[in-house]
Formats: C-alpha cells, sequence, structure tokens
C-alpha cells in the first residue's frame, strides 16, 4: 500500500506560504507565478488555513470582491485539513472526497513538511496501476 510520503519523495516537499494578511491580487499572483493551485496562509509562524483557486472562484469572483482590496484571511478555507506522511494514499483520497478539498496539508507533529493536490494522488496511482499492468504481462507472457 502506497503513502503519502512516497509521493512527497517524487513531488518534493516545498509549500508556498503567504501571510494572512496579504491581498488577494497578491496571493492569486504568487500562485501564477509558482504554477499552482493553492497557498497556506500563515500569521506568526502558525499555519492558519489555505487559500486555493476554487476559493478564488467562489468568494471573490462571484461574490465580485475586490482582489486588490481583500485580505485572504477573510476568504481562506480553515482550518487546515491534514494528512500524516504514513497516510495510505487511498486514504487521502477518501479524505479529499468526504471532506470536498482538493488540497491535503502534509504535516508531522507540529511540522508542515509538504502538500498533495487530488491530481498528485491520481497520478500516483495511475504510476501504480500501470506497474501493476506491466508485472501482470510480464507473468502471463512468462518473460517475469
Amino acid at each position: 500500500m502506497s503513502t503519502i510520503r512516497e509521493i512527497l519523495q517524487r513531488k518534493g516537499g516545498t509549500v508556498l506560504t503567504i501571510d494572512r494578511r496579504a491581498s488577494v491580487l497578491e496571493a492569486i499572483g504568487t500562485m501564477s507565478k509558482a504554477n499552482i493551485g493553492a497557498l497556506v496562509i500563515v500569521e506568526g509562524g502558525r499555519h492558519v488555513g489555505i487559500f486555493t483557486e476554487r476559493d478564488y472562484l467562489r468568494k471573490i469572483a462571484l461574490e465580485g470582491r475586490s482582489s486588490r482590496e481583500t485580505r485572504v484571511e477573510q476568504v481562506m478555507s480553515a482550518p487546515l485539513i491534514t494528512v500524516a506522511p504514513a497516510e495510505a494514499t487511498q486514504r487521502a483520497m477518501e479524505t479529499m472526497t468526504e471532506r470536498r478539498c482538493r488540497h491535503l496539508v502534509v504535516g508531522d507533529a507540529d511540522e508542515m513538511v509538504g502538500i498533495v493536490s487530488l491530481g498528485d494522488l491520481v497520478k500516483h496511482m495511475l504510476v501504480e496501476k500501470e506497474a501493476e499492468v506491466q508485472q501482470l504481462s510480464s507473468y502471463i507472457s512468462g518473460s517475469y
């Protein structure tokens, strides 16, 4: 059974953060520049929430708010939904489905060690299934 740790080993553990008082415009600029879909929101060194593309769409664009004048703390999703590095990828996907989110912050004790998206999980599971098919094909054809 694969774990979140395996995904982070392949992907890396970099997590971009932004201060809770930053404007939404700053946040989406950072996200666009880094080609990512979420930023973890920090306050005094603590992780207090997450701001995602979905938050922007639902809480800024659809409500007619100003990206320049709205602070991320006003529209972030909180509390953070977290997962341990040792968590099974299947369980993490179930958590995303149950909690209706697309990003999980990966934490080890009180330390944030990464972030995984739904896309990361799907990609990992596809790679696993392709390897399984290859192994079964080799077994069937006798070239194992």
